[in-house]
């Protein structure tokens, strides 16, 4: 995980639960909801600052499976002109039904219920997963910002 989407998480995720504990949406929304919401949320929260600002509204989806596969989430800043340095990536394994695809699993599709207990659980786990796959292409060199840079997990034997 990006040391910038640990800061942001451990500060936000409160609020991003307590918006999801009341989101009637989430029973029939897809990954780019979900993203839109981390966002946001966990990213764009009171505090964020002009270079930590991001474009909720103009992230980009590619999908190139069919049924399942993977997609890619470009979320660029949110400035004028956005540079090669200026874009986040996340990414989300999805299949085609609810045996198979981590969405479709914990939506129960009635008309507009607020999540359940094990649902907000469950979309936050989901949530969390999409802010750790995030990364920070041309992050080297001169464009180099410490803070996108990947945490170091220290793991004990015990």
């Amino acid at each position: 995980m990006l040391k910038y989407c640990l800061k942001m998480w451990d500060k936000n995720r409160d609020k991003l639960q307590k918006d999801i504990e009341s989101d009637t949406k989430l029973n029939s929304c897809d990954y780019k909801y979900l993203v839109e919401k981390v966002i946001s949320i966990v990213f764009n929260d009171e505090d964020a600052d002009y270079d930590h600002k991001w474009d909720a509204e103009n992230i980009m989806e590619i999908d190139n499976g069919d049924y399942q596969g993977t997609m890619l989430f470009i979320i660029p800043k949110d400035t004028y002109k956005p540079n090669e340095a200026d874009y986040l990536i996340t990414f989300v394994n999805y299949g085609s039904c609810s045996c198979c695809d981590t969405l479709l699993s914990i939506q129960d599709w009635e008309e507009n219920p607020k999540p359940a207990k094990e649902q907000i659980k469950d979309y936050m786990t989901l949530c969390k997963d999409l802010v750790c796959n995030i990364v920070k292409p041309y992050n080297s060199g001169w464009r180099n910002e410490e803070e996108f840079e990947q945490v170091e997990m220290e793991v004990k034997n015990e």
